[in-house]
């Protein structure tokens, strides 16, 4: 049983990550009073990329093209070991601890950088750098943030995790949580490519995961592009699950719990769209070095929470 539902929660965000992509992008357009496309518009892209023909650069090593698949199934990987259908552990999910999952996603993105500078391409070489700069910054402290939710929970396990703030109001309403929360929502938002962290257009001074894939085409380009979509829909459901809205995940093997929260889970991930789209519409754009000024903001938050820990007890 515990392998079926690992296999309908590896399908569930297979077929609504790109949905969810999709509502983003048109709730944008919406706020800006345009049309937009439609929200079906990622998997028309998807299926039109895999039926054209795969161009490589003659500079590219086999890597290049090699790293689109090993990203998309470290992203496969980290669908089935992270709570998003179910509070309690699926097959594989004793296998990491958010500690591991971290370094998953860590090796996904040091695997596309390597490629992006294996292209040979100078935007894919702009974004790569831009990237890593940002991301020596956003990892360590999602590192942090990790180590304070071990503490608020005796474990890194996300499912015990989950588990404790669904039980107790006490941690659950501590500034220790709130603080870690918020930090992860900086972080999130950096993770993830919004405003005010990253243009979505095609302008140079912005680009920076949007200049990555400029090389690919065809299905490694569907693949790199399904991959950021179930990136973002992996980040945001532990974002829900686990950091802020634990409620109603199923702790227990009851299968019509677990079907009816997928339409809540869904419910709840559209909330975060909006407010995602409200973010990208509302505030601009900052300029490439004011970065680290919202790294350090978020560093702060999560800093707030070690010393809200000591100084109140957390949640006791």
């Amino acid at each position: 049983m515990f392998f079926l539902l690992s296999f309908l929660q590896l399908v569930f965000v297979l077929a609504v990550s790109p949905l969810v992509a999709g509502v983003l992008r048109k709730l944008e357009e919406r706020f800006q009073s345009q049309v937009g496309p439609s929200v079906m518009q990622p998997y028309f892209d998807i299926v039109k990329l895999f039926r054209k023909e795969s161009v490589v650069s003659s500079a590219a090593s086999p890597f290049f093209t090699l790293a689109p698949y090993v990203a998309f199934a470290l992203y496969l990987f980290l669908t089935l070991v992270l709570p998003i259908i179910t509070a309690f552990p699926l097959t594989f999910g004793p296998v990491v601890d958010f500690v591991g999952g971290g370094l998953i996603f860590g090796a996904a993105a040091t695997i596309k950088k390597l490629a992006a500078l294996d292209s040979g391409s100078n935007y894919a070489h702009l974004g790569t750098s831009r990237a890593a700069s940002i991301g020596a910054l956003s990892e360590p402290i999602m590192v942090f943030i990790f180590i304070m939710l071990g503490v608020l929970s005796k474990t890194n396990n996300p499912y015990v995790i989950n588990n404790v703030l669904q039980q107790s109001s006490s941690w659950y309403l501590s500034l220790l949580h709130w603080f870690v929360a918020s930090a992860f929502f900086m972080i999130l938002i950096v993770e993830t490519g919004q405003l005010p962290i990253e243009s979505h257009s095609a302008n140079e001074l912005g680009m920076i995961d949007q200049s990555m894939p400029m090389e690919y085409s065809g299905r490694e380009l569907a693949l790199y592009q399904w991959g950021g979509y179930m990136k973002q829909f992996i980040l945001m459901s532990v974002f829900l699950n686990v950091f802020t809205v634990p409620f109603w995940v199923p702790m227990e093997l009851d299968l019509s719990a677990v079907f009816a929260y997928l339409g809540i889970h869904l419910v709840k991930l559209l909330a975060l769209v909006v407010v995602f789209a409200l973010v990208n519409t509302t505030v601009s754009k900052y300029k490439l070095y004011k970065n680290f000024d919202f790294l350090a903001v978020a560093f702060a938050l999560a800093f707030l929470a070690s010393i809200a820990l000591y100084a109140t007890g957390g949640g006791k």
